[in-house]
């Protein structure tokens, strides 16, 4: 196990929906990424971040938005393309180096689809099938590769498709390669008992836990996995209802 493991927060918090709605008017800030670093700082010190996450789902929403492209009329070969396409990784490694420099080499995360999650993007689920994810899973792989960068410390997969989560090795051996811990957030249908390379899995059967959105609206405080436990913020919550409730969570946490 690598050493980054030890970067991750007892209670990881993806608060970007949220600050992307609070800080951005719901502007996506993937659309500017030499501003990016700017908004992730921003919401690092709103929400008291210890590891920062870059998402890159985001991003290829907004590339396929601001090319006119419609997911739904891609195929995989299509997907692939957009994956490898120069300008859009232009932009990514644009985001990537804002947020290295904004952040003051503060830890990085790094969360991208499943290859099941990217397929649910463009496909219906009947069409999906074991080339498909294979496909996918290697086309991921290469953009990590070039995505990484010094400053990154953790991978974190989110997969729904229990089908996927036998193709992740391509993904997990990057993370090997570059001493980065891997974390894999399994919903839906998906279980942490099918998957196999991970540092960490949050959700069913794995070691951390997911916590439902329910507890940003005054659920009681829920009991926190061996101090691993992962949580999104929904984007229309209340920025001082999420600050009061952070301070509880964090104080469980500690």
């Amino acid at each position: 196990m690598p050493d980054e493991i030890n970067v991750i927060p007892p209670l990881w918090i993806d608060g970007y929906a949220f600050g992307r709605a609070i800080l951005r008017g719901g502007e996506e800030p993937w659309k500017t990424p030499d501003d990016l670093g700017f908004f992730l700082r921003d919401l690092s010190q709103l929400l008291s971040l210890e590891l920062v996450e870059v998402p890159v789902l985001p991003a290829i929403l907004a590339w396929a938005e601001m090319q006119g492209v419609a997911l739904a009329s891609l195929d995989p070969r299509g997907m692939e393309n957009l994956l490898a396409d120069p300008g859009f990784r232009a932009v990514l490694g644009r985001g990537l180096d804002t947020a290295s420099g904004a952040l003051g080499g503060r830890p990085l995360a790094l969360s991208l689809p499943g290859p099941g999650a990217l397929a649910a993007l463009f496909m219906d689920e009947d069409d999906i099938d074991e080339d498909v994810l294979d496909d996918l899973s290697l086309s991921l792989a290469d953009l990590l590769r070039f995505l990484y960068r010094s400053g990154i410390s953790v991978f974190r997969f989110v997969e729904s498709d229990p089908r996927a989560l036998a193709f992740f090795d391509p993904l997990t051996n990057v993370a090997r390669h570059y001493e980065a811990a891997s974390v894999l957030v399994v919903q839906g249908a998906a279980s942490a008992e099918e998957a196999s390379g991970f540092d960490l899995v949050y959700g069913a059967g794995g070691e951390g836990k997911v916590l439902d959105a329910v507890i940003w609206e005054g659920a009681s405080n829920p009991p926190l996995t061996d101090n691993k436990s992962f949580t999104e913020v929904p984007a229309d919550m209340v920025p001082e209802t999420v600050l009061a409730r952070l301070r509880q969570l964090g104080g469980q946490a500690a």
